[in-house]
């Protein structure tokens, strides 16, 4: 992780020094993001000396809950891992059903030992988008239970819409409780959480619009023969994007505009007029987009989709595919 944002050459061998003691040289690792687990270690990370405190969101997989922002102390590097992994000990599955999800998945490993390990806990991070330079250094990660699967837990479907919208396929799926983070690194290659929280989660966010371009440029940098087939596999998929309070798709003879809209908004509050060529949002924004192509108007309505969120659905007047929404 830290390779992609730099770290100079002065701090690498700051910590090659052969003077340093183990406890330092651990240090210095963690402030990168390198988590380090010791032998019966149990009290997480050195707290940061600044003794702050940092939030973060979590997405229960019951639809039922809502999400929630946590709170946590800053430490040298990811404080994350550490404070989740208390979160996802524990396994309520019997011996029988374990081995089933332990062969399903793949594992070779004898019961009792793979049941030490998920009575302790263990955090695995996904990074939904990635740091750069440009976007200041900061990234966003998704941390869930590393033994979900076997678990047998369920698919968090709104934790699952992150990746999807970030880019990544729909293959990609979290299944559980999931917690999101963000981590912010500094020039020198030092990681420290910075605020993460509910409204972030908002579809179409800033940092999810900037991961889908950002998130290419690192596959296409690293891999780029896997960037290359990703790019020719989806040449032939509808067009679709994302603009600031929107983003649309081409679904063949209609086209599906998801507007967002502040929670809590109802029918009474939004005024939307068709046009030809034009969609005027009179309420609860003002918003004017000149379209494409031509649509037809009687084929032309909206709903109230999930919470902040209106769905706008527009028929063609030609089937032809749009390669954008705008004139």
């Amino acid at each position: 992780m830290a390779d992609e944002v730099g770290k100079p050459t002065e701090a690498v061998e700051e910590a090659n020094e052969d003077n340093a003691t183990p406890e330092e040289r651990m240090a210095w690792l963690r402030a990168r993001g390198v988590t380090i687990e010791e032998p019966g270690e149990k009290q997480g990370p050195e707290l940061s000396a600044t003794g702050g405190r940092f939030t973060f969101v979590k997405i229960p997989a019951d639809e039922n809950q809502s999400c929630e922002e946590c709170d946590g102390p800053l430490s040298l590097g990811d404080a994350l891992p550490n404070l989740l992994a208390a979160k996802f000990a524990g396994c309520s599955l019997t011996d029988d059903e374990l081995r089933v999800h332990a062969a399903t998945a793949g594992q070779a490993i004898g019961i009792s030992t793979l049941r030490t390990v998920m009575m302790q806990g263990r955090a695995e991070s996904f990074r939904l988008a990635v740091p750069t330079d440009a976007n200041g250094r900061v990234g966003v990660y998704a941390y869930l239970d590393e033994a979900s699967s076997m678990k047998g837990l369920p698919i968090n479907m709104r934790a699952t819409a992150l990746p999807a919208n970030c880019g990544f396929p729909a293959s990609c799926q979290f299944a559980g409780d999931v917690y999101i983070g963000r981590q912010k690194w500094s020039a020198a290659g030092l990681v420290e959480n910075v605020d993460f929280s509910l409204e972030d989660l908002t579809p179409g966010a800033l940092w999810m619009r900037r991961a889908v371009p950002e998130n290419l440029e690192l596959q296409k940098s690293l891999r780029p023969e896997e960037h290359e087939a990703a790019q020719a596999s989806g040449a032939d998929k509808p067009a679709s994007g994302e603009a600031d309070g929107y983003s649309w798709q081409d679904q063949g003879e209609e086209l599906e505009i998801m507007l967002q809209v502040p929670e809590g908004t109802g029918k009474k509050d939004v005024k939307v007029e068709f046009k030809r060529q034009e969609i005027r949002v009179l309420k609860p924004a003002p918003l004017s987009l000149k379209l494409f192509a031509a649509v037809e108007i009687d084929g032309c309505s909206w709903t109230m989709g999930g919470p902040g969120q209106v769905i706008i659905t527009l028929e063609k007047d030609s089937k032809a595919a749009w390669p954008k929404l705008l004139a």
